[in-house]
């Protein structure tokens, strides 16, 4: 391991500043405690569930307490992973400006309660690497130019040209606080209660090291790497995906292996395709990379009728070497990202999506380019709410097509990540966002014990009915070969009403036809379209909808799902 940490670091800092550092890290890994490990390899089995730590909130026990209840009530078996996000001490952004890395809010519970909850599945936690709140203790040090912390945030001066750098906000890049030495301007990627580390000091990377091993400790499997690609700054670069970067995520790939086979790391990088495969590196830096393209192409696709973009993208995924796989998702905790779909979607239908969108109650927020102009960055809502109609209007499909967005979802290869929210088949939270004034409140929707009660309490409303679907698909996924993330997929280009996926397991001989009508009209397909010999037999694990199987076509009915198994 030290051969490999100083190799890594040698690109990152001086050599005088290599060896020490090496030496801090090596100690603080030996000193890490015998842990049980889980598995080390991917299955169909491996599903993950994005939620806050309070997302369900009762009068009697903790809000972790009652996740738990909830997962055993209502998806035991069906869930493997859960993202806790940020349960700390917080100043804004619903827990991303950190005020305290080694605390648990107690709001939310102890730790006895996320060692309870990782008794039953496996837990992400998020390593908010970029920045921390400025209410945080080091930040309160710079202020007063007191060490340690006044070396440890990133200043630059106000009339060096940062015009170059890649903006995901519209806020100013760079924010002015009075400190006992005068007035020093912050770097702040996101907003001004979110002040960036100074990675180019080693001593921030080593508390970040520790920060890591101590998450371990508490109970994290997986790491999220929140907003890694903003890491590294340097005056006359993009400052994003910087090749100090990708250095420190390698080592902490290093630290992650010393520790064990089962910790995983997942890098959180909403850039398009090719700039978020680069964090895989050559199999040496991130386990897992987030699919952050389809959120939006699967939602221009549903609200179109038009899957021809979706499917194109689908068929340029590569396959990831061996220990890689895709995270894939439909919704989280964030809007859906626009960035992903650049150079995919043209101008006019973003534009058109945008107006969608907002025509169902949602929101876009805006981003600044370098030439100061503004553009679409992230569409904020609910996703039940999103799914309301298509481009014509609002219809009568809204929970066939929800349903179909998760049945796509879960078919393609990677680990399936679902949202607290689409459980729940939560709308837009319009009191939450009458209340904070932020895009994102809309789609962070938290519940009491009572509401989720009077939710689910009556058997076919659509919430009920959300949920028994999404538990349907789960408890036919997980028991199938080749959805596991590792397994062989083509898709097909056969009619733009239709997403056609082929899952082939690489050991077993189990094959899948997955097929989708996005439409609310029947659509014929040809058999030899979909590649299958006049004799081929399908057997269905799954449908939502209808199929009609003959010698030469095979008929959809409007919304329908089929996963189908090819003998």
């Amino acid at each position: 391991m030290k051969q490999a940490l100083r190799a890594l670091l040698s690109e990152v800092y001086a050599e005088n500043q290599v060896a020490d550092l090496v030496e801090r890290i090596d100690a603080r890994v030996r000193a890490m405690p015998p842990r049980d490990e889980r598995g080390s390899t991917w299955s169909a089995a491996d599903i993950l569930l994005i939620s806050y730590a309070d997302a369900i909130q009762g009068e009697q026990g903790a809000p972790l307490v009652h996740l738990r209840a909830f997962l055993r009530e209502h998806l035991s078996g069906l869930v493997s992973h859960v993202h806790l996000l940020p349960f700390f001490p917080f100043t804004s952004d619903d827990g991303f400006a950190v005020s305290d890395y080694r605390a648990l809010d107690p709001c939310n519970g102890g730790w006895s309660d996320v060692k309870g909850l990782s008794e039953d599945v496996s837990l992400v936690f998020d390593l908010v690497i970029n920045h921390a709140s400025s209410a945080h203790p080091y930040f309160q040090q710079f202020l007063s130019d007191t060490a340690p912390g006044n070396r440890y945030f990133y200043t630059a001066d106000p009339d060096q040209d940062v015009t170059q750098v890649t903006r995901p906000r519209a806020s100013p890049l760079l924010q002015a606080y009075e400190t006992s030495v005068g007035t020093r301007w912050v770097w702040c990627t996101f907003s001004r209660d979110q002040v960036d580390w100074d990675f180019s000091n080693p001593d921030v990377l080593y508390e970040f090291v520790d920060v890591f091993l101590t998450y371990v400790e508490r109970g994290a499997s997986w790491m999220r790497l929140d907003a890694i690609a903003y890491l590294w700054k340097e005056i006359g670069t993009s400052c994003i995906h910087r090749p100090q970067t990708h250095a420190i995520v390698k080592l902490l790939r290093v630290v992650a292996q010393e520790v064990g086979p089962d910790i995983k790391l997942l890098t959180e990088t909403n850039v398009p395709l090719a700039e978020n495969l680069s964090y895989l590196g050559n199999g040496d830096e991130a386990h897992v990379v987030y699919n952050f393209s389809l959120p939006p192409l699967l939602l221009h696709a549903l609200l179109t009728t038009n899957s021809r973009h979706l499917t194109a993208w689908c068929q340029s995924l590569p396959v990831l070497s061996d220990g890689c796989t895709y995270l894939n998702f439909t919704a989280s905790h964030d809007g859906i990202g626009l960035r992903p779909a650049e150079g995919i979607l043209d101008d006019q239908e973003i534009e058109e999506l945008v107006a969608c969108v907002k025509g169902f109650g949602g929101l876009a927020t805006q981003r600044q380019k370098p030439d100061g102009s503004l553009s679409p960055y992230e569409l904020n809502i609910a996703l039940f709410d999103a799914l309301q109609g298509t481009v014509d209007g609002k219809d009568a499909w809204q929970l066939e097509r929800f349903l179909l967005s998760q049945g796509v979802m879960m078919a393609l290869a990677g680990v399936p990540a679902l949202y607290y929210n689409s459980f729940l088949a939560a709308s837009n939270d319009l009191e939450g966002f009458e209340k904070t004034g932020r895009n994102r409140t809309l789609n962070r929707k938290k519940w009491t014990t009572v509401e989720l009660e009077q939710r689910l309490s009556e058997p076919d409303g659509v919430p009920q009915q959300v949920l028994l679907g999404l538990r349907q698909m789960l408890q036919v996924r997980v028991a199938q070969a080749a959805f596991d993330p590792d397994a062989l997929q083509e898709c097909m280009d056969v009619d733009p009403r239709v997403v056609v996926l082929i899952r082939r397991c690489r050991r077993e001989t189990q094959r899948l036809l997955c097929l989708f009508n996005l439409s609310n009209e029947d659509v014929v397909v040809e058999r030899t379209d979909l590649g299958l010999h006049a004799h081929a037999l399908l057997h269905a694990h799954y449908t939502q909808g209808k199929i009609h199987v003959g010698e030469t076509q095979c008929s959809l009915s409007p919304y329908s799902i089929h996963w189908l198994e090819i003998r």
